[in-house]
Formats: structure tokens, C-alpha cells, sequence
């Protein structure tokens, strides 16, 4: 994974399961930075918002189908 994030500090809400909608993706990501997992909403998978591709290179998935295909840690 690149190492070009700048560091930043953010407050975090707390989430109840109310929070999160059947559209919403969710992505795990590790201590150190690599991207473990990803959640996404099935219907979404032909075309993502542009958003989330943006997100998806940073961790070299150029396609969202790589991911299906993938072990990802």
C-alpha cells in the first residue's frame, strides 16, 4: 500500500446498528494499513459510486469485481 496519507486526527461518533443502511459500505482496514475487508451493498457492484472506486485504487483495486476474486490480508 502507498504511504502518502497524511496523519490526522478525527473525533468518532458512536454508531448504533440504526446508523447504517442497506446501501452503506464499510471497509476494514488494519493497524497497518492494509485493507482486509469490504462491505458493500450487492446491487451497487455494477457501479459503484465514484467515491468509493477513489478509495478502492488507493488500495490497488483498480475494479470492484477484483474483489470477489481476492483475498484481501
Amino acid at each position: 500500500m502507498p504511504n502518502n496519507a497524511q496523519e490526522q486526527q478525527v473525533e468518532l461518533e458512536d454508531f448504533d446498528d440504526d446508523d447504517f443502511n442497506p446501501n452503506d459500505f464499510g471497509f476494514i482496514i488494519s493497524e497497518t494499513g492494509e485493507l482486509k475487508s469490504v462491505m458493500y451493498p450487492e446491487k451497487l457492484m455494477e457501479d459503484p459510486p465514484e467515491e468509493i472506486k477513489e478509495i478502492l485504487r488507493i488500495f490497488g483495486i483498480d475494479d470492484i469485481n477484483e474483489i470477489e476474486n481476492r483475498t484481501l490480508h
